[in-house]
């Protein structure tokens, strides 16, 4: 089978190298084989390439015949029903479910600790903010540096530690015993095998390196954890990171799930499926904010209606599967994520039909955020102040043996 978004040339990636996204995409087409070439995006350039596609995210990635994609979820799927390159997903359908569940499980329930360990510590906080400087802010913002590295950290910490309800010190160690969780339920089944599912990575590694690569293995404090509690996680970033498809036309093709893999599954069904249930239903109450309680914890959170489009495709995934095979994903899952995965699909027009090149219209022709709610204040001014400056970035080759260097390499060097 073939799709038109599978095409012969380079494609381009825009996006950031220490971002969530862009580092699972450019992994994916790394371990696919998928040519491409890279750009740094700068504010200009993130104000005006997300006017392509209607979202205001990153990574976007232009095509040879120079249509634009985004939404790494969506694209991978695309490239996936294409019989062009080796393919990742796995043919059991319990399988290929169980990967697919666990690729949005990482992109979107990790994404509050990978972003608080980020933000949180003060260490990651000046690494970043200093870098953000020279990468998605520079050439945009008439501020001193100093200024403006305060004002980055202030809007992270506003949006990715209050936003995701990191309110209190209580919410603080949930989400960090989150993260020291996810070590201890992957280093023995990485020890014992190079990836996920077995000696070939499928959907869901390609998720979770999203996190981990950028975030949980570069940040200083989360890199330091991974490093002394979990060594074998640590060793497949590098693995699954320098992966190429030749190396994986002689392992044997991903045909069940592991047994080991029941205790990370039933984890994420447990706190992720419920929480979007409670999201879709404050949705279609019309709430911008979702209460739910996790464990002993209250939550408050901004209501994402991305997350409700997951829940529908996870539903839907699910419920097309025959009655044998929902029987074995229910022993993986547990009794109540699959009530949950069994139960009403709620997907608005507007979330329908959605493709890699044609995300969700939510605000008819509004530019919107990553999910899918109105640009805040900071996206609404860069968008409206930098649209008629020029990026200044241009595309690079990164492979092995070539002499690419981050942005920031010069002006950190030493005096």
């Amino acid at each position: 089978m073939t799709n038109k978004i599978v095409q012969q040339g380079d494609y381009t990636i825009y996006g950031m190298f220490c971002s969530y996204f862009t580092k699972k995409l450019e992994t994916y087409f790394r371990v696919k084989g998928i040519p491409y070439k890279f750009v740094e995006l700068d504010a200009p350039g993130f104000a005006q390439y997300s006017q392509k596609v209607g979202v205001m995210q990153i990574p976007l990635v232009e095509c040879p015949d120079g249509s634009w994609l985004c939404d790494t979820t969506p694209l991978i799927q695309e490239f996936e029903d294409d019989s062009r390159y080796l393919a990742l997903r796995p043919k059991d359908p319990v399988a290929a479910f169980c990967s697919y569940f666990l690729e949005d499980c990482f992109d979107e329930w990790l994404w509050a600790p990978a972003l608080y360990y980020r933000w949180a510590f003060q260490m990651d906080e000046i690494r970043r903010s200093e870098e953000f400087t020279y990468t998605i802010a520079a050439n945009g913002f008439k501020f001193p540096r100093f200024l403006l590295r305060r004002i980055l950290t202030f809007r992270q910490k506003a949006v990715h530690l209050k936003a995701n309800g990191i309110v209190s010190p209580a919410h603080a160690r949930h989400v960090e015993e989150l993260y020291l969780d996810l070590l201890d339920l992957l280093q023995p089944i990485l020890k014992k095998r190079p990836f996920l599912f077995g000696d070939r990575p499928c959907e869901a590694d390609i998720g979770l390196h999203g996190p981990v690569f950028p975030h949980f293995a570069n940040d200083p404090t989360s890199q330091e954890i991974m490093q002394v509690r979990a060594p074998h996680v640590f060793r497949w970033v590098a693995r699954l990171w320098s992966t190429r498809p030749e190396e994986l036309e002689t392992t044997a093709e991903i045909s069940s799930v592991p047994d080991d893999l029941k205790p990370l599954m039933q984890k994420f069904a447990g706190e992720y499926l419920p929480y979007l249930v409670a999201n879709r239903e404050a949705f279609r109450a019309g709430a911008e904010r979702t209460q739910y309680t996790l464990g002993s914890l209250d939550w408050d959170v901004v209501t994402a209606p991305y997350r409700v489009y997951c829940l529908a495709q996870l539903q839907q995934r699910y419920q097309a599967l025959n009655i044998e095979q929902q029987l074995r994903c229910s022993e993986l899952v547990g009794e109540d994520a699959n009530a949950i995965l069994c139960g009403e699909i709620f997907c608005p027009p507007e979330m329908q039909n959605v493709t890699a090149a044609m995300p969700a219209k939510l605000a008819g022709d509004e530019v919107v955020s990553r999910h899918w709610q109105k640009k805040s204040w900071f996206e609404r001014y860069l968008e409206s102040s930098r649209m008629n400056n020029p990026s200044q970035r241009r595309p690079e080759i990164k492979e092995e043996g070539t002499n690419w260097l981050p942005i920031y390499f010069n002006h950190h060097r030493a005096k």
